[in-house]
């Protein structure tokens, strides 16, 4: 481990030493950055001041609009395993400004972690802006890059040949072509560009034209009859008599140049969108028309007027008068290189002036003939001030630089330099005396060396007249050069002497760029193709689909098997959904449709889903404006929808919470504690109305001020601790009175997503009366215990638990333990160990269920040891809520009474004895009623049927004879069959007194049914309309049950008033023992009962006679107007008492009766 160490900072320090840029070495593990003396050079820092505390030290000099995507690139390399890493951003210099720098690094691993990262930081400032400086040069180097093309071909006027190299054949789909008769290459051009193309070569041999040719036309290839576009390019040279002896030039392949343009013009839209989301004015000229098309803030930058709709022409009378040429200067230049760059002073409608500086772009026809300009304007006058000695010095190193921007030297025969330029010296690293010394090929790489000299020597031997070259120059210093390389031989007038020109361009960067570039486009494919972004090409108006990355099959749930269907085709469910109606419309309108949230259902794991999406439909152009395609983004926020719906939900929640809570709930907003969404109860407990909302609750409620709530709410926003507080005082004016309160209250902190708190909210509970009420009962219980100390009884109490917390004096005094002793459970310690167990069950049975506590059992007396009798009694202590808060309870001393209850034990025995013998001689009894019952119903019921069989003979046969005598002889008949009623009434009565039949589960609506059966004729002779309700099972005699229904509906039919239609009602409900009214005693003690209520409208009676309608043979009517024995409500109350219940009644005269049955239930 040591040695490693060792060897690292041994490298460390040799590489700081060998360079001038900024080492650094940082320990991944301790996180500190080491530096060599190059940081302070560079940057211009102390010592003292150099970063060694790690990466957050580090990234605060990074600009912080580079920062994220330093930091973001940094940790994919070291998170990822990576080793290499490099990125350019702009660095903090001491002097407060930035440089730009070339920052890479090497990440040391072991065991598979991240150990260290050396690497080194590079000034490249400068070097960029050379590079910006190169790039505007080139337009302005044309025709010596010209020279440097592909392709060189030399048509001989006089003898109407063409030659050309391989790459003008290439050009024209020929192979082994050197030599063309002039009229026949014509047939290469396209027809459409053919007449256009030998117009300009016969313009170039005319002199009056001053011998140049620029021509960009198409050609279609003989071998292969692929289309190409080509740029021809040459000079004529003339004899001093005007002929024309020689006309030369250059060809190039510009049909990727052209695709450019073409998807330029297609991509201007969606630059432009991009331009003004930055900021700045964006246009677009037709120079055919001078129309303009501009943004708002294009307007406003040159004009101060947003308006849109001028002409170009108003624009340009803006610009100051000083500055018009820079103007025409700046687009004259723009003719050549298709680039317009200037600055100038703009003169607003208010007057003022204000510095502009406009960027744009040419874009030409294939004549080379301006069709529009586009761009952008920028409002610089702020930084103009600032920029103007940057800006000076920037040009004059511009005119320095494109000076010597280009590598060119002249070689002999053999390769060697006899003349080169500073660019030359400065591309190979040596001083000219240095290069004249040297030959060509010795500074050219071996690998290159065979194929560049083959090329030199056909050129020096006449073969070619030139030739182009891509190579590898070696570096004076041992680095490799990527040079294109362009040599041609030059002769004088007499072909003599001839030396070769070399024009040499450093093109490292761009090898460099270019590999880059190809690692950038594949790592952008696969980008765009793992990107979680769904995107997706349909091709035409049939929305073919022409292209889906994996995001967007996912989306769909399908795979790339319907790519090349129609959209409808490969996803049906669509139909009706109105997207494909959609597309079709951006597809013809040109405009594109952005979604948000928008459901969709699709076909997806096997069935029809519903999903949310973010999309967007652009439409994609060719180079006539024409739509192609249609593009499709799209964005899943399925989750985030759902989500943000809960989200919504919860809120509507949490307000009706807030809205419907028992409890006084507010929302304080802010450190002003402005209050939101308070609710009726606390705007009661505040004594205010609904017009407080929105106000800071110290504007509020300003009587807060001097007490400690608003103190408290403030910690809690700024602590974000909750604070809750019990029975806190407050004093607050209601009804404009200053009055006192107490409440139970909670200050709850709430957290935005960040996790700021953001509001509080305040819950409280008026227990105003609770606390009086406890002070009343703290006082109240000074006083019980104050009574306590006086009764003469041994007095104790304890809590719900059990545990005993007092005991009076008597229990010291009898028992002679102290509270220590007896205090919890301790009293059991004098308790008779018989009398024990069974006190302690019955005491836990009375803490379980709140029972009375009531126990006889021993207790040993202090003094002599002796164990008397105590009657124990306690009764649990209730609040409103009705739980247990306190148990009281009493000891008596009842030994003298035990001893007296034994004897009294003795006697109850001998009393029991002849109880049982008097039950004996009682069943005996009711078996003889049984028997004279059975006889009553035989031998009385008997003649009674001879009575009325004999009566009904006379009455059929003697009906004419009998004469006044049939009126007795019916008045005999119906005593008889009163009689027999009576006699039936009676046994049935005798039985009931005398046997309760087998209990079993007898539904009563079942009851009801069958007495309604045999009551039906009744029922519909009277037109009664009786109603029953749901009724109980209960446990009894199913006889006994249907006789007391069929006696109370009897009576309800036959109670009626004339010319009322009965109206009967049985209801029931299950009620407890303690609501039973206090009048009301059932035969057996249950906890709760079935109330069955039968009700009629009949003619009611006085309740005064409420204790004789049950007794038997009491009638409240007389026989003539309505029949009856007087026995069925007495048999009613047997019934009922049989069956541990009870019977009442409530009525007045004429408002019918209810008649209340009470049966316990099972």
């Amino acid at each position: 481990m040591n040695t490693d160490v060792v060897t690292t900072s041994e490298l460390f320090e040799l590489l700081t030493k060998a360079t001038r840029d900024a080492v650094w070495n940082w320990n991944l593990e301790a996180n500190v950055i080491e530096w060599n003396e190059g940081y302070t050079t560079l940057f211009g820092y102390s010592p003292q001041e150099t970063i060694t505390n790690g990466l957050e030290s580090w990234s605060s000099h990074v600009h912080p609009d580079d920062k994220e995507q330093v930091l973001v690139s940094l940790h994919q390399v070291i998170d990822q395993g990576g080793e290499n890493w490099s990125y350019e951003y702009r660095f903090q210099r001491a002097d407060g400004g930035y440089s730009i720098v070339y920052d890479r690094g090497y990440v040391l691993h072991r065991d598979g972690k991240p150990l260290r990262m050396v690497g080194a930081m590079q000034d490249i400032t400068e070097r960029v802006r050379l590079q910006k400086a190169h790039e505007e040069s080139e337009e302005r180097l044309r025709f010596a890059l010209k020279s440097a093309q592909l392709g060189t071909w030399e048509l001989d006027p006089i003898r109407g040949v063409v030659n050309w190299d391989a790459r003008c054949q290439e050009l024209c789909g020929l192979t082994n072509a050197a030599s063309q008769i002039y009229a026949q290459t014509l047939d290469y051009i396209h027809p459409d560009d053919r007449d256009r193309v030998n117009g300009a070569v016969q313009w170039a041999l005319n002199p009056e034209s001053g011998g140049h040719y620029d021509a960009s036309f198409r050609t279609i290839g003989v071998s292969d009859g692929k289309l190409r576009w080509v740029r021809f390019t040459g000079q004529t040279h003339f004899t001093e008599a005007g002929e024309a002896y020689r006309f030369s030039g250059v060809a190039e392949d510009i049909t990727e140049e052209v695709l450019a343009k073409e998807k330029a013009i297609l991509s201007e839209q969606q630059a432009r969108i991009a331009l003004e989301g930055s900021g700045s004015g964006s246009f677009f000229i037709n120079v055919e028309t001078n129309d303009v098309l501009y943004s708002p803030s294009f307007g406003r930058i040159l004009t101060g007027d947003e308006t849109t709709g001028f002409n170009w022409n108003v624009f340009i009378d803006h610009i100051h008068p000083e500055d018009q040429p820079i103007r025409d200067q700046a687009h004259t230049i723009a003719m050549q290189t298709g680039a317009i760059n200037y600055e100038a002073r703009f003169v607003w409608k208010d007057g003022t002036v204000h510095w502009v500086k406009v960027i744009g772009q040419y874009l030409f026809d294939v004549a080379r003939q301006p069709v529009s300009i586009s761009g952008i304007a920028l409002d610089i006058t702020d930084q103009k001030e600032k920029d103007k000695a940057l800006r000076e010095a920037e040009e004059r190193f511009f005119i320095a630089f494109n000076n010597t921007s280009m590598a060119m030297g002249f070689t002999d025969q053999k390769a060697n330099f006899t003349l080169v330029n500073e660019a030359y010296t400065k591309l190979l690293g040596y001083s000219a005396d240095e290069l004249y010394t040297l030959n060509s090929f010795d500074l050219t790489h071996p690998d290159d060396r065979a194929s560049n000299r083959q090329l030199f020597e056909e050129v020096v031997g006449g073969q070619r007249p030139f030739f182009n070259l891509v190579k590898r120059y070696i570096h004076k210093d041992t680095s490799i050069r990527w040079v294109q390389l362009n040599v041609t031989a030059v002769a004088d007038a007499q072909d003599e002497d001839q030396s070769i020109i070399i024009i040499a361009q450093d093109i490292s960067e761009r090898v460099e760029a270019e590999a880059k570039l190809r690692a950038s486009e594949e790592q952008f494919r696969n980008m765009i193709d793992q990107a979680p972004v769904a995107i997706s090409i349909l091709n035409s108006r049939s929305l073919i689909v022409e292209t889906a990355n994996s995001s967007i099959l996912e989306i769909w749930g399908k795979n790339a098997s319907i790519i090349g269907k129609p959209l409808i085709n490969a996803l049906p469910e669509l139909e009706g959904q109105g997207f494909i109606e959609l597309l079709e419309s951006v597809y013809d309108s040109g405009n594109a449709h952005y979604g948000f949230e928008t459901l969709a259902r699709l076909h997806r794991n096997g069935q029809l889903e519903e999903a949310y999406f973010n999309f967007v439909y652009a439409p994609v152009r060719d180079s006539s404006g024409s739509v192609n395609d249609v593009l499709v983004v799209a964005t899943e926020l399925t989750a985030q929808v759902k989500a943000k719906r809960a989200l919504q939900e919860s809120e509507q929640r949490f307000r009706s919470l807030i809205e419907e809570a028992p409890v006084a709930i507010s929302l304080l907003v802010g450190r002003d504690l402005v209050i939101e969404l308070p609710n009726e109860a606390m705007l009661k407990v505040w004594g205010k109305g609904d017009s407080i909302v929105g106000k800071p609750l110290r504007e509020a409620l300003p009587e807060l001020e001097g007490q400690p709530f608003l103190q408290l709410l403030d910690d809690v926003y700024t602590s974000g601790i909750e604070y809750s507080a019990q029975a806190a005082r407050a004093e607050l004016i209601v009804d404009g009175q200053l009055e006192t309160f107490y409440f139970n209250f909670t200050y709850k902190p709430l957290r935005n997503a960040a996790g700021q708190v953001y509001a509080v909210l305040d819950m409280a509970i008026d227990v105003t009366e609770q606390v009086l009420t406890r002070r009343a009962i703290e006082e109240s219980e000074l006083r019980f215990r104050t009574l306590l100390e006086a009764i003469a009884q041994m007095t104790w109490t304890n809590t719900p638990e059990g545990e005993v917390n007092f005991y009076n004096q008597r229990w010291y005094d009898y028992t002679g333990l102290d509270f220590e002793q007896s205090k919890a459970w301790g009293w059991q310690a004098v308790v008779h160990p018989a009398d024990l167990p069974y006190t302690l069950d019955m005491y836990k049975k009375s803490l379980a269920d709140g029972s009375t506590f009531v126990v006889e059992n021993r207790y040993r007396r202090g003094a002599d040891g002796m164990y008397r009798w105590h009657l124990n009694r306690a009764l649990p202590i209730r609040d409103e809520a009705g739980e247990i808060q306190l148990w009281v309870g009493t000891a008596t001393d009842i030994h003298e009474q035990k001893q007296l209850a034994t004897k009294l034990e003795q006697q109850v025995q001998a009393r029991t004895e002849q109880l049982m013998a008097s039950n004996h001689d009682l069943r005996r009894s009711n078996e003889n009623l049984e028997k004279f019952a059975y006889i009553a119903s035989h031998d009385l019921q008997e003649p009674l049927r001879k009575i009325q069989s004999f009566g009904d003979l006379l009455k059929n046969q003697y009906t004419d004879q009998l004469g006044e005598g049939l009126d007795h002889l019916e008045r005999m008949q119906s005593a008889a069959s009163r009689m027999s009623l009576l006699i039936k009434d009676l046994l049935t009565f005798s039985r009931i007194s005398t046997r309760q039949e087998a209990t079993m589960s007898v539904p009563l609506n079942q009851v009801v049914a069958g007495v309604l059966d045999d009551l039906e004729v009744a029922a519909k002779q009277t037109g009664a309309h009786i109603q029953v309700d749901t009724l109980p099972t209960v446990s009894g005699d199913e006889s006994q049950l249907r006789q007391l229904f069929q006696n109370l509906l009897s009576n309800a039919l036959k109670f009626q008033k004339p010319g009322i239609t009965p109206s009967i009602q049985i209801q029931a409900e299950q009620v407890v023992a303690s609501a039973l009214p206090p009048a009301v005693k059932p035969a057996r003690l249950a906890v709760a009962y079935h109330q069955i209520r039968v009700s009629d409208n009949g003619i009611g009676f006085d309740e005064k006679y409420i204790d004789r309608i049950f007794q038997v043979f009491q009638r409240l009517h007389s026989r003539n107007e309505y029949a009856g024995t007087g026995i069925g409500l007495a048999i009613c109350e047997k019934v009922v008492a049989n069956h541990g219940g009870a019977i009442t009644a409530v009525s007045q005269p004429g408002q019918g009766a209810t008649f209340t049955i009470y049966l316990p239930v099972s």
